[in-house]
């Protein structure tokens, strides 16, 4: 199974250049995320990821300025893995974890980059497998 939230646009102020750290660019951001429930078919919250909580996470992650793309892919990644319920282990029969993350993709798009004469964007993609 797997949860995605694609292209959500934020302005944020991310990156190595001063003026993208005072100015600010727009960025689109994806997420996908594979897990494996415990039951399927449940019509609960608890038997999926929460994309609502995916996206507080994104948001909060934008709002906090880094210079590198990469860092705030990681970020994103690993707060995902601190949800209510999510293990990236194989222990999914605690009693606090109903869902197992196999993968976490994160793409981050800055649309307009400060680079002389680009006519597109550039993207930074991380990819964290977790299946054992």
């Amino acid at each position: 199974m797997s949860v995605m939230l694609d292209k959500c646009r934020f302005y944020a102020y991310h990156g190595v250049m001063p003026q993208e750290q005072i100015a600010g660019n727009e960025f689109e951001v994806s997420v996908e995320v594979n897990y494996q429930p415990v039951c399927l078919g449940g019509d609960m919250l608890e038997s999926t990821v929460s994309y609502a909580d995916i996206y507080e996470i994104v948001k909060q992650e934008m709002h906090r300025p880094r210079q590198l793309l990469e860092t705030v892919a990681g970020d994103i990644s690993d707060r995902i893995l601190t949800l209510p319920g999510i293990t990236s282990t194989g222990d999914t029969h605690s009693a606090t974890s109903s869902i197992k993350i196999l993968r976490t993709q994160v793409s981050i798009t800055k649309i307009t980059p400060p680079i002389a004469g680009i006519n597109g964007s550039a993207t930074v993609k991380l990819t964290r497998n977790f299946e054992k």
